[in-house]
């Protein structure tokens, strides 16, 4: 086969979709959002941190309890009954208890805004996760392609090459040499086959299990990497401060905050009204009481002061603010690495896009190369070593730029994840 319609061939695999129902890159990110189980748990836990919130508005409304109990005396006093009955309902309700409520339900809300920021920085990872695997499989196939491609050049420069020893125009050590860098290049191109199986694996577990046995895969397009302005993206998005990991460690500080006025509560009164009616009656079958009062409603306020608990309350307190103080180091630590993750994310991008160039210059160079070496062994002007390093060389052109622009490809993303933009 003609080197330039291999090499168009291979390009074309790299860079062309391959079938207009193929799973393309942003069908996997959805596919991932709604199947990753890492993702799942998550919105679990947001679920929980909002059933949370439902308890703490709970303790603002007023308790209801409906009792009945039942005694039976063998020997009654003189003013007992053998038997009787009681039958009570009663509406309580918390006046005041040092504001603990209030702390609480603050607390929780809180707690479910940091689980929801939680959520959404696992969110922008996984979809960053997806599109490195996604692209790790496309450079793996790109890989498996060149193999292939080395080796079906090997292997038609070997049957050239015998054709000339049995002339006596080449030496049996150059054919020799051609048929080892053939038995090497087959068993790269079987080892390629393998991690291509490897790499579909990966991408299928970060898709939560996704079959992707008999799925086409999508390959991406030259111009993905047209779309990206960097200079208008930075003047849009100079800045961390709206990172979900910082905005979830902030809500989280300010739970520790208020629960800090949760323990306050412990050092005021509390401050319980009820409301109870009671019936009562002479069996357990609800017999009309006929001795004394049958009914009676009853009021009650009760204040309640705990003076002492043996310094529980005090020392609950210190561990809470020793919290806060882990909590505001995390932060700054936390601000530190985001500022580094988006100088290292513009920096890998500058150093992308000069590989890119330069990769795409060499392939060209390599091809250029390959074909006057091609021509010139026809010729008999250039000998098999030649070739064989023309070979190797536009193999290693070709990964070069395989990796070149899934590594600048990357770069943009990691920069859009850093920034937390689509």
């Amino acid at each position: 086969m003609n080197i330039n319609k291999f090499l168009k061939t291979t390009i074309a695999l790299g860079f062309l979709a391959t079938s207009s129902f193929a799973l393309n890159i942003n069908d996997a990110v959805d596919i991932a959002l709604k199947n990753n189980q890492d993702l799942q748990n998550q919105d679990i836990s947001v679920s929980q941190s909002i059933d949370e919130k439902s308890i703490a508005t709970s303790s603002f409304l007023p308790k209801l309890d409906v009792s009945y109990g039942y005694t039976n005396i063998n020997k009654p006093f003189p003013t007992q009954l053998n038997d009787s009955g009681t039958l009570s309902t009663k509406v309580s309700y918390n006046l005041f208890n040092g504001f603990k409520d209030m702390a609480t339900f603050d607390m929780s809300d809180l707690n479910s805004k940091a689980s929801k920021y939680y959520y959404e920085s696992l969110k922008f990872d996984t979809i960053l996760n997806v599109k490195k695997a996604y692209v790790n499989y496309l450079n793996s196939v790109n890989n498996k392609d060149t193999f292939e491609v080395q080796y079906s050049l090997f292997k038609k420069q070997y049957e050239d090459s015998k054709a000339k020893y049995e002339q006596g125009l080449l030496a049996k050590n150059d054919l020799l040499q051609v048929q080892v860098n053939m038995s090497n290049s087959l068993q790269n191109f079987t080892a390629a086959k393998a991690n291509v199986q490897i790499a579909k694996s990966e991408l299928s577990n970060i898709l939560g299990g996704y079959d992707l046995e008999n799925e086409k895969i999508e390959a991406l397009a030259l111009k993905d990497l047209a779309k990206f302005d960097v200079n208008n993206f930075e003047e849009k998005n100079q800045t961390i401060q709206n990172r979900s990991e910082l905005k979830a460690l902030d809500m989280s500080l300010q739970s520790y905050q208020a629960n800090n006025k949760v323990l306050n509560s412990a050092f005021y009164p509390k401050v319980d009204g009820s409301l109870s009616h009671n019936n009562y009656y002479n069996d357990a079958r609800f017999g009309k009481y006929n001795s004394g009062v049958d009914e009676q409603s009853i009021a009650s306020v009760s204040l309640t002061w705990n003076l002492f608990n043996g310094n529980s309350d005090n020392t609950k307190k210190i561990i809470n603010k020793k919290e806060i103080l882990k909590l505001n180091n995390e932060i700054e630590k936390t601000k530190l690495a985001l500022k580094l993750q988006l100088k290292t994310a513009k920096l890998n991008y500058e150093v992308a896009s000069a590989n890119y160039q330069t990769a795409d210059l060499s392939l060209e160079q390599s091809k250029e190369n390959y074909n006057i070496v091609k021509s010139r062994f026809d010729e008999g002007v250039s000998s098999s070593t030649d070739l064989i390093d023309a070979n190797y060389l536009l193999t290693q052109a070709k990964q070069n730029y395989y990796k070149a622009y899934f590594d600048k490809y990357i770069s943009v993303e990691t920069l859009k994840r850093v920034l937390e933009v689509q």
